[in-house]
C-alpha cells in the first residue's frame, strides 16, 4: 500500500538536502516522485485529487485522514525551500513551482468545494460527489488535511507572486 504522507516527507528531505549540498540531481528526484504520485492511483480521475484508497470506502483510521494534508505540506515546503536557494535560476524556480500549482489549486479547490459540509466541518473524501449525503469521515485529523491543502494552495500563489517580481527584476 502506498501512502501519501511517505512521499511528502521525502520531498522535504530532498529539498533539504539540496539546500546544503547543492545537488540539483535531488531536484529532479524530487520532481520524479511528485510526478509518480500524480501518474499513480492516488489520483485516479482527470481532475487531479489526490485519493488515499482507504477515502471512497470510508476505512481510513485517524492517521490516515492526514496524510493527504502531510503530502501537502511538505510540497509546499519543497517548493519553498527550492525558491530559496540562488542556485537555480528563477525561470527554472518559477517554472518548477507552476508545474505543479494547477494540481495544488484542484486539492485546495476540492477541499473547499467538495469535502466542506454545509456547516463547515471537512471530510476525508476530497474526490467524492460533493454534499453530506456522502456521509465522509469528519474529524480534527480531516480538517488539519484539509487545512494542510488550503495553506499548500496560500504558500505557492505567494510563491508565484514572489518570483513574478524576481522575475521583472531581472528583465529591468
Amino acid at each position: 500500500m502506498t501512502w501519501t504522507y511517505n512521499q511528502g516527507i521525502l520531498l522535504s528531505g530532498l529539498s533539504g538536502l539540496y539546500k546544503f549540498t547543492g545537488d540539483e540531481e535531488l531536484i529532479e528526484i524530487a520532481q520524479k516522485l511528485i510526478d509518480s504520485v500524480l501518474n499513480s492511483y492516488l489520483v485516479p480521475s482527470d481532475n487531479s485529487i489526490l485519493v488515499e484508497s482507504c477515502d471512497p470506502f470510508r476505512t481510513c483510521n485517524q492517521d490516515q485522514w492526514m496524510f493527504k494534508g502531510i503530502f501537502f505540506q511538505h510540497l509546499g515546503y519543497f517548493l519553498e525551500d527550492i525558491t530559496e536557494v540562488g542556485d537555480l535560476d528563477v525561470l527554472t524556480q518559477k517554472s518548477l513551482v507552476q508545474k505543479y500549482s494547477n494540481f495544488i489549486e484542484a486539492n485546495a479547490c476540492a477541499v473547499w468545494d467538495i469535502a466542506r459540509q454545509k456547516d463547515g466541518k471537512v471530510g476525508n473524501w476530497w474526490d467524492g460527489p460533493a454534499g453530506e449525503d456522502i456521509r465522509r469521515q469528519v474529524s480534527v485529523e480531516t480538517h488539519g488535511s484539509g487545512i494542510g491543502a488550503v495553506l499548500c494552495v496560500v504558500r505557492v500563489l505567494g510563491l508565484l507572486n514572489e518570483l513574478e517580481v524576481r522575475e521583472g527584476c531581472l528583465e529591468d
